[in-house]
């Protein structure tokens, strides 16, 4: 550049300006500026709506994992339940049969008492037949 400009390149534009560029260098240039300028500015705009639309995903993640963990909580919970129930049922169970056994051993024993009352009954009306 400087040999050029030793040189004695030096131009006037349509105003008679002193210029060290032709003038369609010098538009071009000021063209390309302005384009990169717009560039820039859109380049910005696009990278503060993808900021925007990470940002909207990231919430949008924490609300699924948020709704996923508490639904695997009620799952646990769900299953919880279920083993409560059967252990409790089996309890139940156990506490039923207990009480029938324990049924089953007073009805023997009213059948016994019955019957040795009906036998005493028996003997005392015997002996108080023969007694006149």
């Amino acid at each position: 550049r400087r040999n050029r400009l030793a040189m004695g390149e030096v131009f006037f534009d349509h105003a008679y300006r002193l210029r060290v560029l032709e003038e369609e260098k010098f538009k071009d240039t000021e063209s390309l500026s302005e384009e990169a300028n717009s560039f820039t500015t859109k380049m910005g705009q696009f990278q503060e709506t993808v900021q925007k639309l990470v940002e909207g995903m990231n919430r949008h993640a924490l609300r699924i994992e948020s709704a996923k963990l508490k639904a695997l909580g009620q799952r646990n919970r769900v299953e919880s339940e279920k083993e409560s129930r059967k252990i409790r049922a089996a309890e139940l169970q156990s506490l039923i049969n207990e009480k029938r056994a324990h049924l089953e051993r007073l009805q023997q024993q009213l059948a016994s008492l019955q019957k040795v009352d009906k036998e005493q009954r028996a003997i005392i009306e015997k002996l108080g037949n023969n007694e006149p």
